[in-house]
């Protein structure tokens, strides 16, 4: 329960923000029909409910709309600290939160995921109870009403008017409403049925059950509602034409005073907020066409762009250059006046570190068969996969199959001569390669990539040894490694630095992925060139605990292009390894604590 938890957390946080701005845009559409910003509250129940969707360029969604102070490795790793290490993947990003294995090891920010789980289920539970209890109590006061015509029913025991049912849904009204008053009335309520509002507001009342223990979602549901009602009322004023607005504005004073005891049942619901309709009402005119005609471009526009994820950035497109880059960092020397205190340049490594190289330099020149339905959106695609390669070096060709769904349940699978494994992936994009993970041994291995929940990718490598088919292990999809079953993390990676350096490199061992820690104190007083945006809070002294003074503030950020700084000191999360934090001196001598964006 606690991963499905964490999926509710991660989605919860993104609409939160997509909240703001449909209510933002609520106030731009004032003048617009009230059924433009109804509509808008969908691309809201849409992100509640959905963790995937479609990428563009123009996406409305920033890439860290979740940036949380508590890391994805201080709450769940995925495996048991082995030696001097832990597992790499999953545990870097202060994106979302992932949840663990069944086998991992437990921590006390991970015993509270796990109770926060179980508290989040409670609350639903009794919000559905209360909701379920509310409508047996409304349905033992409607046994004595009386059925007029059709699906409309009069009772004495009610003060205002309400629809309830869901496939067939029934009028009830409240006795001693006058002609007219009950000409408005009905047509009212017809319309929230012709339109489904009745099942719109029930399932509406469901998402809000999911999230309870997000208050923007009480706010949202709490809108739309209003929405939905003043819509409704410009319906009634377009069907009957506007010199109705003053009687109909007077029913509605009339009820007013009635008392609104819906408000738990999602299947029952009446007429709330009656002062804010009988404004609207009163002050209804037909909106030009060009009013409506732009409203509609705005919001079709605002919700293509919040329905839409942004794409994600290449881990080292701020951090590498080109050759000519390098060159100069080995060329250049140490500038005048108070660049001097910055030193000499580090000796230069170049953007390898080592012998290590990217993963794709170890991948073979094979691509097996992809097929998949077109029509579809990337995250509803089951890619079907075929394919032949010698993966235990037998000499002869292994059939490979695979089924791949991005659900993050266990539905995907990849199967070599009849041999199934079972994979959880969250947003497979198809990719099924051959890579040599260890040149020592006769096994090729199968990668598959995975763009990850929030543009994390990763690759599950899987190997065939003749007898069974198993899963290695995972790894991010920027790690560097050295073709000896060796990887260096992205997240272990100084990246904006040149020369690069590391803090630790990691190999798989009995389906562990354990990492061994790289001594960092030997970089510590040298100076290297930075490179890219980064952010820089300025402070005169080394912070023993650094994570107090980093913000996530535009005012901090900055844009280094091959500028030299004398590398002070380095602090490592002490989790997980991530290299990220760095106290350091600029060339004008200022100091400060150096850091950038992880987990795109």
């Amino acid at each position: 329960m606690g991963k499905l938890f964490i999926s509710v957390l991660n989605m919860s946080i993104t609409a939160s923000y997509v909240i703001l701005i449909v209510i933002a845009i609520r106030l731009l559409l004032k003048k617009a029909p009230k059924v433009i910003s109804y509509a808008l509250w969908g691309v809201v129940a849409f992100r509640l409910l959905i963790p995937f969707s479609f990428k563009s360029v123009f996406s409305l969604i920033p890439r860290k709309t979740n940036v949380v102070p508590i890391s994805n490795g201080i709450i769940y790793q995925q495996s048991l600290q082995i030696d001097n290490g832990i597992r790499v993947l999953d545990s870097f990003t202060s994106e979302p939160l992932h949840a663990s294995n069944a086998g991992a090891s437990i921590s006390p920010l991970q015993n509270f995921i796990e109770f926060g789980a179980y508290i989040w289920m409670l609350g639903i539970i009794i919000l559905l109870v209360y909701s379920f209890v509310s409508i047996l109590v409304l349905k033992r006061q409607l046994k004595a009403a009386r059925l007029i015509e059709n699906n409309i029913f009069e009772s004495r025991s009610l003060q205002t008017p309400f629809v309830l049912g869901v496939i067939r849904p029934k009028i009830y009204l409240p006795v001693g409403l006058n002609e007219d008053e009950r000409d408005y009335i009905l047509l009212h309520e017809q319309i929230h049925i012709r339109r489904k509002d009745h099942i719109i507001k029930m399932l509406a009342f469901f998402v809000l059950c999911i999230h309870w223990f997000n208050p923007l979602v009480w706010v949202a549901y709490l809108i739309m509602s209003i929405d939905m009602e003043l819509s409704c009322d410009e319906s009634v004023l377009k069907e009957m034409n506007e010199e109705i607005k003053k009687p109909y504005a007077n029913s509605l004073l009339s009820l007013a005073a009635g008392r609104h005891i819906l408000s738990g049942s999602p299947i029952a619901f009446g007429e709330g907020n009656v002062k804010r309709r009988i404004i609207n009402v009163l002050n209804y005119k037909k909106p030009a066409f060009w009013v409506t005609l732009v409203s509609v471009m705005l919001a079709v526009t605002i919700g293509i762009g919040l329905l839409a994820n942004p794409y994600d950035k290449k881990f080292n497109e701020n951090s590498n250059s080109d050759n000519d880059s390098i060159a100069r960092a080995q060329t250049e020397t140490t500038a005048s006046g108070s660049q001097e205190s910055v030193g000499s340049l580090a000796a230069d490594k170049g953007n390898i570190i080592e012998n290590f190289s990217e993963i794709d330099n170890y991948i073979k020149d094979y691509t097996p068969d992809v097929s998949y339905e077109e029509d579809l959106e990337l995250g509803q695609r089951a890619y079907i996969i075929h394919g032949t390669y010698d993966l235990n070096g037998d000499g002869e060709a292994d059939e490979i199959n695979a089924v791949l769904k991005a659900d993050n349940e266990a539905s995907s699978l990849i199967e070599v001569n009849g041999m199934k494994v079972t994979l959880e992936l969250y947003n497979p994009t198809g990719l099924i390669k051959i890579i040599d993970l260890d040149s020592r041994d006769n096994y090729t291995e199968v990668a598959v990539f995975d763009d990850g929940p929030s543009g994390d990718p990763t690759i599950t490598f899987l190997r065939y040894d003749g007898r069974k088919l198993y899963t290695i292990g995972s790894i991010d999809r920027y790690a560097l490694m050295d073709g000896e079953g060796k990887f260096i993390s992205w997240f272990h990676l100084a990246n904006n630095f040149k020369p690069q350096f590391f803090s630790a490199w990691g190999e798989f061992k009995n389906n562990e992925y354990v990492i061994t820690n790289h001594d960092v104190e030997q970089y510590i007083g040298k100076t290297y060139e930075v490179d890219g945006t980064g952010f820089f809070a300025p402070l005169e002294f080394n912070p023993e605990v650094y994570f107090e003074h980093v913000v996530w503030d535009s005012e901090n950020l900055r844009e280094f292009k091959a500028t030299k700084i004398k590398l002070l000191d380095i602090h490592i999360r002490p989790d997980d390894r991530t290299l990220n934090w760095f106290y350091v001196e600029l060339p004008d001598g200022e100091k400060g604590l150096l850091y950038f964006w992880i987990g795109d």
